[in-house]
């Protein structure tokens, strides 16, 4: 067996919630380093610190009914 192929056969036990990390991983490994990040690869960088209910409480976020 091939290391490539050992490392399918590890991916395969990868739970699937784990995936886009693991993804972004082996992004950076198989990126050309002299060239410019894709678009994918700039947001996966985002990061977003904000309480768990903003997404379905945006309006109310936005008006200031509700606070940070």
């Amino acid at each position: 067996m091939t290391i490539k192929d050992l490392i399918k056969a590890e991916v395969d036990k990868v739970e699937e919630e784990r995936l886009d990390e693991l993804y972004g991983i082996v992004r950076e490994y198989s990126r050309d380093k002299d060239s410019e990040p894709t678009l994918m690869d700039r947001l996966m960088q985002i990061q977003i610190d904000g309480p768990e209910d903003l997404a379905a409480n945006f309006d109310l976020y936005l008006s200031g009914e509700k606070s940070v």
